[in-house]
């Protein structure tokens, strides 16, 4: 987790010493190096115990939901996750025909209000 926040290169790091030798001196640099050392260890000791109590906590119940969801995907089948290609003409989905002797029915070009001519 601290991993992250200390990303220093060598070039960086011989910088920072050679800058807390001009500022701080030769006789106070190895006494502020260690207790910067201490703290970045007591850190990442904090932040350890941190994440072995979280997993202790939530551990069981995340297993839980897992299960859970598992057993639900399990339902459904098997699941895609590619999306469908898109749909061709001859796969369109067409309206049901109307039975015959319907005495609304109104066939193509027979003057209904799908054939009105419009500008």
């Amino acid at each position: 987790m601290l991993d992250h926040v200390f990303n220093l290169s060598g070039s960086e790091i011989v910088f920072l010493l050679v800058a807390g030798l001009v500022v701080l001196g030769p006789e106070r640099l190895p006494g502020v190096i260690r207790g910067i050392g201490r703290t970045y260890g007591e850190l990442r000791r904090m932040a350890r115990s941190f994440e072995t109590e979280m997993q202790g906590t939530f551990g069981e119940p995340i297993r839980d939901l897992k299960t859970v969801a598992r057993d639900i995907t399990a339902g459904f089948g098997a699941v895609d996750n590619e999306p469908s290609p898109p749909m061709r003409p001859e796969q369109s989905v067409l309206p049901p025909a109307q039975p015959p002797g319907d005495a609304h029915a109104v066939e193509p070009g027979q003057g209904g209000a799908d054939d009105v001519d419009r500008p």
